[in-house]
């Protein structure tokens, strides 16, 4: 039954990272490094109030990620080490600076991959950051990441590409993708594919609208690292999402074809709202078709703010499930952030069971009204079979525009034990 704290049944609420009175922390792409064993990597990224003077002499308050680090566990996730050093982007530099961009386990081959976001500071774009500079590397692990490669730039194999025309339509500067590792999948017959979504420049020059293109990744001979080549984009127009699509998550259908949702969001004045679309390929993740909204089995739409998704697959229930904000009606924005739920994908009609719809957390009684439940991080239990969820809890005792001091973002990294069943 539903409480005053809105967590739902059959799982478990507890703190996580507890906020040092400044930050706000996420944590997320816990992966175990080995096919084996109980040794799981993720990221913890903080993220805190600072007073910023502008060039016209203005002074706000501005939110700023001022470090990212990696923290591993030996025994399950029950203690954790910080790991490596920690990172923080410098817009001061000019050349580029690699960030850390989660993890992904080929069980088959016992191999772990890590990426990374490069990214070009540029003050003249949105948060400094010059996003048609971000592409994207990796490195390989093949002893539970205790040795890496050098990180080596993802670029298409075949003629007429390199380091900085590095995939179809990208061109290093002016139009760059984004990589989350954590949305990776590997397909039967070995290979990998990662999804991005691809960005321009966001000097105010032009309206956001981005787009999704997955590239597949097939391991050398020698498994030293992966060969790569880019599919088609995916594409929303603006006629049905004010933003295009983002942010994909892949799954696989009963059928082998492969299934994606896209964050995309809502337009008021054009009178449509926000809602996830999807597409099936059936040649692993090259071709997509035509993108349609998300629907449940009774052929309605499924309603959501433009927020993160991810699907999940239970070794426990042997189903595929789906984490969002699912709500009781549309909106044309990205909020609210609440409820995080968790439902059954229908892996044979590409649907979502509506009577099947879960709750994991709702808002509080006593919490602000944009308190958020989203940005998370996710996995499987390997003692317990139980899913495990972590998210900073952002806005619960005030919204942006009450923040008058540092201290009002504070925020604990909270976790979620949930009890999937047989």
């Amino acid at each position: 039954m539903e409480n005053r704290e809105g967590i739902g049944n059959n799982l478990d609420k507890s703190a996580y990272i507890k906020s040092d009175g400044l930050h706000a922390f996420y944590a997320s792409g816990q992966t175990y490094t080995g096919a084996a064993g109980e040794r799981i990597v993720e990221t913890v990224t903080s993220e805190c109030l600072q007073w910023v003077t502008h060039d016209d002499g203005r002074t706000t308050l501005d939110a700023c990620y001022d470090g990212t680090w990696l923290r591993i566990s030996e025994d399950n996730g029950t203690h954790w080490t910080d790991w490596g050093p920690r990172v923080r982007f410098d817009v001061g530099i000019e050349e580029e600076q690699l960030m850390p961009a989660g993890f992904s386990l080929d069980r088959k081959n016992d191999t772990l991959v890590r990426f990374y976001r490069g990214q070009k500071a540029d003050k003249t774009c949105y948060g400094y950051i010059n996003q048609g500079a971000y592409r994207a590397y990796y490195s390989v692990s093949g002893d539970q990441g205790a040795t890496w490669s050098d990180p080596e730039q993802i670029i298409a194999r075949g003629d007429g590409f390199g380091s900085d025309r590095w995939g179809p339509g990208f061109e290093y500067g002016v139009r760059g993708g984004i990589l989350n590792g954590n949305h990776c999948v590997w397909l039967e017959d070995g290979s990998v594919l990662a999804p991005f979504t691809e960005y321009e420049r966001l000097d105010g020059t032009r309206p956001w609208y981005f787009r999704v293109v997955c590239a597949r990744g097939y391991w050398k001979d020698d498994m030293s690292g992966l060969e790569w080549e880019f599919g088609d984009f995916i594409e929303v127009p603006f006629e049905q999402s004010g933003i295009g699509c983002c942010e994909p998550s892949i799954t696989a259908l009963e059928s082998g074809a492969l299934f994606v949702t896209m964050r995309c969001q809502g337009n008021e004045a054009q009178g449509f709202y926000s809602i996830p679309y999807t597409a099936v390929s059936e040649d692993g993740g090259m071709n997509w078709t035509q993108p349609e909204p998300l629907t449940y089995d009774d052929g309605t739409n499924v309603w959501t703010p433009a927020s993160c998704t991810a699907f999940y697959d239970s070794s426990v229930t042997g189903k595929t499930y789906w984490i969002a904000n699912i709500l009781d009606g549309p909106v044309f924005g990205q909020i609210p952030r609440y409820p995080l739920n968790i439902s059954e994908f229908d892996t044979v009609n590409a649907c979502i069971f509506r009577n099947s719809v879960r709750l994991i957390q709702d808002r509080p009684d006593d919490a602000h009204e944009n308190v958020r439940y989203t940005n998370f991080g996710w996995y499987e239990d390997r003692r317990t079979g139980q899913l495990v969820i972590t998210l900073p809890e952002q806005y619960r005792r005030m919204g942006w525009d009450d923040m008058e001091k540092p201290e009002d973002f504070a925020a604990d990294c909270v976790k979620y034990t949930v009890d999937i069943g047989g």
